[in-house]
């Protein structure tokens, strides 16, 4: 893919941060944001490579009889076993990495200035980070993700906190990221941090520094 003239910046945190939230934020100071997971969620339903390569390894009853992906059978053995988890990663991030290519090639360039937003939850674990020019992480208190998560998902408890056993611990991502925003309120009050997140990344990227499109 050519060089794209704009910079991208990646937001990540783990399950109940609230990653879409900030991203609503981001989408109302005007950035565009494109995001991994719904892309994940699209392409399981509707590539057929991915969706045989999924029956192959974790059997067709993973699919019910209106082709739907049984989601949440299918996450209840891949947070129970590391193992299989990289084998459904195996699967469907080279997808997902495409699919973003193409639809960052697809951008007009003046839709990613300053810059444009990807949301994804594996940032670090995928290595995507390395192609990304700065890296936004959302924490919260874990009993408070533990609260939104249930509350979102109707999921038990014990299953949450599995999920957020299988992702980098949030203290290592926050290491690892530019940004970590606190986003243990209310919404109103992140609206106040993106701002100004929004306006220190402004002013990083229109100095010259030069942007890494790809996502692979």
């Amino acid at each position: 893919m050519p060089n794209r003239p704009f910079p991208l910046v990646g937001v990540t945190g783990g399950i109940g941060s609230g990653k879409s939230a900030v991203c609503r934020c981001f989408k109302r100071l005007g950035r565009v944001v494109l995001s991994a997971d719904s892309i994940a969620r699209d392409l399981t339903e509707t590539n057929p490579a991915v969706r045989d390569a999924i029956a192959r390894e974790f059997g067709q009853e993973m699919y019910g009889p209106d082709g739907g992906l049984r989601r949440s059978e299918l996450a209840r053995i891949v947070f129970a076993h590391p193992a299989k988890l990289r084998v459904l990663n195996s699967i469907v991030h080279p997808v997902v990495f495409s699919a973003l290519n193409d639809a960052l090639a697809r951008l007009p360039a003046d839709a990613g200035r300053p810059y444009a937003v990807v949301e994804a939850a594996l940032i670090f674990e995928s290595g995507m980070d390395r192609n990304l020019d700065a890296t936004v992480v959302v924490a919260a208190p874990e009993d408070v993700r533990v609260a939104r998560v249930v509350r979102r998902d109707s999921l038990p408890p014990a299953d949450v906190i599995a999920r957020m056993r299988a992702q980098i611990p949030s203290g290592e991502s926050s290491e690892r990221g530019d940004f970590v925003i606190d986003n243990s309120g209310a919404e109103e009050d992140l609206a106040v941090r993106i701002k100004f997140i929004d306006t220190v990344l402004a002013l990083m990227f229109t100095v010259g520094k030069k942007a890494r499109p790809r996502l692979d």
